[in-house]
């Protein structure tokens, strides 16, 4: 590898090469040896005095090739660097072995809570700087109309009054219940079916003129002040069975049933009147719409609902 100029220079002191010259004879052998003088007489030990360590080795030839040793050189300043580099790879790899060990640590309690029963979470921690603030319910940026619900467009028909009782809608376009009376109603029937009509016929005993008609079961709905919602909420025992033969032979199980009675101020929305009521009409109906399950159930009869409704038709407001 190519260093710079400083590096190229800073390197240990090599061996001599062989054939170049005689090596420094004041140099200290790499193995801690006195340095051997070539050419010197070979030293033999006196009568009596142990041989010399160093004498037992086979005399070299003055000028012939020198052994090859390996060594090591002590750390230079590049050598340093080297070793702190490896050491400081060596303490990375560990910490992310670590890391990972406690990733997987951490992915297997993930695990094993996942079964458990939900806990609260902790509180935050506090950060010194005063009480640990809390997360706040997440809140939509329009506020939740809990009120009824404006119209945008006025009724045209008189389902669109539907609306009045199961969509908590009124429409500002109508009149208000005001003034003298009568004031004009429709009543709108709900028997469980899904579906609302209107009651056409429950006021004949007020008369059959077009006025009362007009009061009671009016056609145009921008007329209209109130309208009443005539709902079936619930069914009891079995009254009798009832038998029909038109368009086949059919019979139909009669029960039971509780109504609810609701009237609405078709304008603003407001509510005039809830009332409980019974299914007091108990007969067999001259027409009826059969379901699959072959079970009708007893309607409130035309008396009782007009009895409800004649203070709020009748009466000045």
């Amino acid at each position: 590898m190519t260093g710079t100029g400083a590096e190229s220079g800073a390197g240990p002191a090599m061996d001599p090469v062989p054939g170049t010259g005689p090596a420094d004879p004041s140099a200290q052998h790499p193995l801690g040896q006195p340095p051997l003088s070539h050419g010197a007489p070979p030293y033999v030990p006196a009568a009596g005095e142990q041989p010399h360590p160093f004498a037992q080795q086979p005399p070299l030839p003055p000028f012939g090739p020198q052994p090859q040793v390996a060594w090591a050189p002590p750390p230079g300043p590049r050598n340093r660097t080297l070793v702190v580099a490896a050491v400081i790879v060596g303490v990375v790899l560990l910490v992310g072995c670590l890391g990972l060990t406690g990733g997987v640590l951490l992915l297997r309690s993930a695990t094993t809570t996942a079964s458990e029963p939900a806990r609260e979470a902790p509180p935050a921690p506090s950060t010194g700087r005063g009480p640990a603030a809390t997360a706040a319910p997440e809140t939509s940026a329009e506020p939740v109309q809990e009120g009824p619900e404006a119209s945008a467009y006025p009724a045209e028909e008189i389902s669109d009054l539907n609306r009045v009782c199961d969509d908590n809608v009124y429409y500002p376009q109508s009149p208000k219940r005001a003034g003298k009376a009568p004031h004009p109603l429709v009543l709108l029937i709900g028997d469980g079916s899904g579906l609302r009509y209107q009651d056409g016929t429950y006021y004949f005993s007020q008369g059959l003129s077009k006025k009362v008609e007009q009061t009671w079961a009016p056609e145009a709905p921008t007329k209209v002040q109130m309208v009443a919602c005539l709902d079936r909420v619930g069914s009891g025992a079995t009254i009798r069975r009832c038998k029909y033969d038109d368009p086949k032979p059919l019979t139909l199980t009669l029960l039971k049933a509780s109504w609810r009675l609701r009237v609405y101020e078709v304008a603003t929305g407001r509510k005039l009147l809830d009332k409980p009521m019974t299914g007091d009409d108990q007969a067999c109906p001259y027409v009826v719409l059969a379901g699959p399950d072959k079970k009708i159930y007893a309607k409130v009869s035309d008396r009782a609902a007009v009895a409800a409704l004649r203070k709020l038709v009748n009466s000045s407001s």
